[in-house]
């Protein structure tokens, strides 16, 4: 009897253990998948968006025969998108959803698990409902408070585009406004749509901020006196995404909060 009792513990330690190996296997390749995922559909919303606002210029006319450093020249010119206005934010937008729509999918081909794939869904709400709505919040305020705008020659929002200081402070308060109202339709559709059953509400965790990277970036560019705003801030935005993406195609129900 006592080397039964042996026997059938050390076959649930076998059991446990292969387990363990197995879900870390799969968890690697799961985040290998999801930044692989992510570099596609950020690429593939770069050069869709390249090719909308580049549509008048051929891509022939960047290539100069013997001439490599103006080709190179050209092509810094050609690949540079402007997040400035509203054809900016539909830049930020097709980029964010290519990420996260990549990683997931990529990743879900080696991670099956039911509940694992509802949570990359529910992260991935997440992550597109912080790139659209505090950008979108940001947008409107700058549209509104732009020196050349035909709401700001009077008033309030006179005195606001006329003050860098009040100006960014603005930017940030819509930033800080929209975290709010994205956190609230997040919840909203998980807890009433994904998973009616699951009531968990999700909250801000730091390492979510940097779904905001991209909303400070124009805050930081606008402002005359900051070192920074001469930094190519917005080449960096999809290695943002790239990142964005494969966090949510990475998200298992079992990894840490």
């Amino acid at each position: 009897m006592l080397l039964n009792r042996h026997e059938n513990l050390h076959s649930r330690v076998n059991t446990l253990l292969k387990s363990s190996i197995n879900r870390d296997v799969i968890e690697k390749r799961t985040e290998e998948r999801a930044l692989i995922g992510s570099i596609v559909g950020v690429g593939i919303g770069f050069l869709t968006t390249t090719t909308l606002v580049k549509k008048n210029k051929p891509i022939k006319s960047i290539f100069v025969k013997n001439d490599f450093k103006k080709t190179f020249d050209n092509l810094k010119k050609y690949t540079k998108i402007d997040y400035e206005g509203k054809s900016g934010f539909i830049s930020m937008v097709l980029q964010a959803l290519g990420g996260v729509i990549g990683s997931i999918a990529f990743a879900n081909t080696v991670d099956k698990d039911a509940e694992n794939r509802i949570e990359k869904i529910k992260e991935g709400i997440f992550t597109i409902s912080n790139v659209i709505i505090p950008t979108g919040f940001a947008k409107v305020v700058e549209h509104f408070t732009k020196e050349d705008s035909k709401y700001s020659q009077e008033g309030i929002l006179k005195t606001i585009s006329n003050n860098k200081i009040l100006k960014n402070l603005s930017l940030v308060g819509a930033l800080a406004l929209g975290m709010k109202t994205s956190l609230s339709v997040v919840n909203t559709i998980n807890t009433k749509i994904i998973e009616p059953d699951d009531k968990k509400e999700k909250k801000l965790n730091p390492k979510d901020l940097i779904a905001h990277i991209d909303d400070i970036i124009p805050i930081l560019i606008s402002s005359k006196n900051n070192p920074l705003a001469k930094l190519p801030l917005d080449r960096f935005l999809p290695l943002i995404y790239i990142l964005l993406g494969k966090k949510a195609g990475s998200k298992h129900i079992y990894s840490e909060e």
